[in-house]
């Protein structure tokens, strides 16, 4: 994936990226975004489950540290 967004640039990558496997994943950025992913599959009778996922680029010490707590 670095080397992707290297090569094709960060606007190009991001538009790959949300058109792709990620777009699969991921119903949107923002409510409205979420909504109209929402609507469109429950037309195809599909239902949502949404989760909410945070991330945090820590050293390595600290996840060992949180991890034995």
């Amino acid at each position: 994936m670095k080397i992707s967004r290297r090569i094709l640039g960060k606007r190009l990558f991001h538009l790959l990226m949300r058109n792709s496997f990620y777009g699969h994943f991921v119903a949107g950025a923002d409510v409205q975004e979420i909504k109209s992913v929402i609507s469109k599959n429950q037309a195809y009778g599909v239902r949502s489950i949404l989760d909410y996922s945070v991330e945090e680029d820590i050293a390595e010490s600290e996840a060992r540290h949180k991890e034995q707590l």
